[in-house]
Parts: C-alpha cells; sequence; structure tokens
C-alpha cells in the first residue's frame, strides 16, 4: 500500500506546486516556502495551517528536508523537474514542460489553499539568502531551522 501524507509523492506534487509559482528555486528555498505554506498561520501568512495546529518541532524539518530530496530526485527521474548549477546560487531547479502540464491540471481546495499561502510566503521571503532566510523562519517558529 502507497502512503499519501508525509510520502515522496505528496512532497513531490508539493515541490511541483512550489515550481510552478517560483523558477530557478535552491532546495533550502524550496524547504522554507512548503514550511511556510504547510504551517501559514505559524507564520502569521494565513488564517489556518494546512497540516492542523501542532507544537512545531525541529525534527520535521530534517525529515521533510529529506523527503524533499527524494521527491525531487523522483522528479527528475520521470523528466517533470530539471536541475542547473548557477555559481551564485548552487544547484537551482525549475519544472520542465512536461511537469508544467502535469501541475497545471492539479486543482483541489488543497493545492487552491496551499498556492495561495505559497504566493504569500514567496513574497514575504523575497531575496533573503539561506542564512537570512533559515534566520527568518527561526523567529517566527522559535525553533532553530536550517
Amino acid at each position: 500500500m502507497m502512503k499519501l501524507f508525509n510520502s515522496r509523492f505528496e512532497l513531490a506534487l508539493r515541490v511541483m506546486l512550489i515550481l510552478k509559482n517560483s523558477d530557478k528555486i535552491t532546495k533550502s528555498e524550496i524547504l522554507a516556502l512548503d514550511l511556510m505554506s504547510t504551517y501559514g498561520k505559524s507564520c502569521k501568512i494565513a488564517n489556518e495551517n494546512l497540516h492542523g495546529n501542532n507544537q512545531f518541532d525541529i525534527s520535521e524539518v530534517a525529515i521533510r528536508k529529506e523527503l524533499i530530496d527524494q521527491a525531487i530526485a523522483y522528479l527528475r527521474l520521470y523528466e517533470l523537474v530539471e536541475e542547473f548549477y548557477d555559481s551564485s546560487l548552487g544547484y537551482t531547479y525549475r519544472l520542465t514542460n512536461n511537469g508544467r502540464k502535469i501541475i497545471d491540471q492539479v486543482n483541489n481546495d488543497y493545492s487552491d489553499s496551499y498556492q495561495k499561502t505559497l504566493r504569500k510566503a514567496i513574497e514575504l521571503v523575497g531575496k533573503r539568502d539561506d542564512e537570512q532566510l533559515f534566520s527568518m523562519l527561526s523567529k517566527q517558529f522559535g525553533v532553530e531551522v536550517g
């Protein structure tokens, strides 16, 4: 039986939603945007946390980071995401045309809510570097992130 929630598949869909709304993005930015989008209320950018109200735990960051790595590998295997090397940013990711065709078909309440919060998260993140980004998240969640 395939595990759907908190699985590589679920994270792959969320990574694709992030890439649909961003271009040339690093894994650290994907991680930060995913955390902010699922915990929008905790970050004060949404009225609710998509994954419910719970005590955010730093162990979730490590697990989610690992799942994002697996999701990106999965998406690259099926040529839905491309990896590029940028001399100033390191490795960055973007959707392929096939990835865009697939994620454009995903239309449900969860993806709509996720993307609404994601757009606010993207605005909030702006052009921060990794250090500034994780410092901001650490303050939001009250734990050391990154």
